[in-house]
């Protein structure tokens, strides 16, 4: 490093020695070479890496000048907020060179100043000077630079929810004011006609009968209260009536235009297939479009009629209690309670659980208070499942001993083959024991393997223990000489082999001429 430090020329020596330091130091014989701060440096680092460019000046080895020396500012999430907006402070006097031609300020250019276009800039009158802005100069992360909402103040949204609350309370008070306007005009409408309609029959009376007016009059009386029960009873019918000739009707009119009455109770809903889509033969069920009616089923015949039958969709899974939801919100919204379904469905559903729920405890205390009253609880208990599900119309009649008499009892199922009987003194049936020995089955209570021999009991099962024990044993003792009898005829045809050949048998194995073969 000191010849490399005053610029000597290396020689062929030089860099074989260099060449051999290298190697040695990957090869881990000696230990590798350090930098200014003490860390060593790894030996397989590539040399046009390791090595510093002579235009840097580091003569101590390292790998410092790799390294970004750039100053590192503090990175910003896309929700850290910094109000914009604020003063620097006060405004300039003058124009100053490179400020905004339109305002004067100095933080951002004529094409990015919000200021309203002047006739003559800032740059020509030196009036009206703008303040400068504050600009926060913050290093974002890659969600932070493309976030269209960073830095949005949030009190805003807050501002215009508070405005559409108002708005929509004033709405919702318009409305009950013109359904009460509404009811005060139909309660007057009908007095009028009751008062019209008990004018007309005080008059037909009067010039009908010839009576006395005292009693015309309390005749009118006692009719008009009739006939105003009646016409009572018509009125709130009729009004029935009305409404549900117009269920279905004024839907997608134009309001500027005046109501269009249109009738929509043949639409299905957008999740569901349309009928003419589910066959596209063109002999298939006629489709009228005008009407929207099928005039038959388009997939009769096969598998699939009853799966796309709209009936059958409807009333499966989560539809009913979807209906009854619906059904809930209708009369709610009748009786005064602002519920929306699509809006918050889970206000409904809550409200809903609590309906059903005091409906059913009242339904509840109605019925024991009744029962409390008149009695006859006993009758509301239900009997034990084995006494309702046991009861039969079969008729059986038994006599005293407990036979049957009469009928015949419910028969158990049995198999074809005899079950439990035990022949010739036998304990056990055929088949419950197997010999391994023999490979055949027999009877397990004296291991005999003949069949219908006669039952020996426990003495017969000893005995035939000791019979395949002593059998055991002198199959052991012929195995025994076989290999002994093996043996010997092996070592006679080697002895007969060695000297028809004329060599001694035993020198192969190194033994003298004592050795007997036996």
């Amino acid at each position: 490093m000191a010849e490399k430090a005053a610029g000597a020329f290396k020689g062929r020596e030089d860099h074989r020695r260099a060449r051999e330091l290298e190697e040695a130091r990957k090869a881990g014989t000696i230990p590798a070479e350090k930098d200014e701060d003490g860390n060593e440096i790894n030996p397989h680092i590539p040399q046009f890496m390791s090595q510093a460019p002579w235009y840097l000046g580091t003569e101590a080895p390292g790998l410092k000048h790799q390294k970004n020396l750039k100053e590192k500012k503090v990175v910003a999430i896309a929700t850290d907020f910094v109000p914009r907006g604020r003063q620097l402070g006060a405004a300039a006097t003058s124009f100053r060179k490179g400020a905004c031609t339109n305002c004067g300020a100095m933080t951002h250019k004529s094409v990015d100043c919000v200021e309203r276009p002047r006739k003559k800039g800032a740059k020509y009158t030196g009036k009206d000077i703008k303040p400068d802005e504050f600009v926060p100069d913050m290093a974002f992360d890659y969600a932070g630079k493309r976030d269209h909402w960073a830095n949005y103040d949030a009190s805003d949204h807050v501002g215009k929810l508070k405005q559409y609350e108002k708005e929509v309370e004033i709405r919702l008070k318009a409305k009950q004011r013109e359904k009460m306007a509404n009811v005060a005009l139909k309660e007057s409408d009908r007095a009028a006609r009751r008062k019209a309609k008990r004018d007309e029959k005080s008059k037909k009376k009067r010039a009908e009968g010839g009576g006395d007016e005292g009693d015309g009059e309390e005749e009118a009386d006692t009719d008009n209260d009739t006939d105003t029960d009646d016409d009572e009873d018509d009125d709130d019918a009729k009004e029935k009536d009305d409404e549900k000739h117009m269920i279905g009707q004024n839907v997608g009119i134009n309001r500027n235009q005046g109501s269009a009455k249109m009738s929509v109770r043949n639409l299905r809903i957008r999740e569901d297939t349309a009928k003419y889509l589910l066959n596209l033969d063109v002999n298939s069920a006629f489709y009228d479009p005008k009407t929207r009616s099928m005039r038959n089923n388009p997939l009769a015949g096969t598998d699939d009629a009853l799966e796309h039958s709209m009936n059958f969709v409807r009333s499966t899974g989560d539809a009913r209690s979807l209906a009854g939801l619906q059904l809930y919100q209708f009369e709610a919204y009748d009786k005064g309670q602002n519920l929306h379904l699509n809006a918050d469905p889970t206000t409904v559903e809550v409200m809903n659980k609590m309906y059903r729920e005091k409906k059913e405890k009242l339904k509840s205390s109605k019925a024991n208070a009744i029962l409390d009253k008149y009695g006859g609880q006993e009758h509301m208990e239900q009997l034990a499942p084995e006494l309702l599900y046991a009861q039969t119309e079969q008729y059986v009649e038994y006599d005293r001993s407990g036979g049957v008499k009469r009928g015949g009892e419910k028969a158990v199922a049995r198999s074809k083959y005899e079950e439990d009987v035990f022949a010739n003194n036998h304990t056990a049936v055929w088949g419950s024991f197997f010999d391994r020995t023999t490979m055949r089955w027999g009877y397990a209570d004296d291991l005999s393997t003949v069949r219908h021999s006669y039952g020996t009991g426990e003495a017969g099962k000893r005995a035939r223990q000791m019979a395949m024990a002593r059998q055991q044993a002198a199959g052991e003792e012929e195995e025994e000489d076989e290999a002994a009898a093996g043996a010997a005829a092996a070592s006679s045809a080697l002895v007969g082999r060695g000297t028809a050949s004329g060599h001694n048998p035993t020198a192969m194995f190194g033994v003298g001429e004592d050795l007997q073969v036996r």
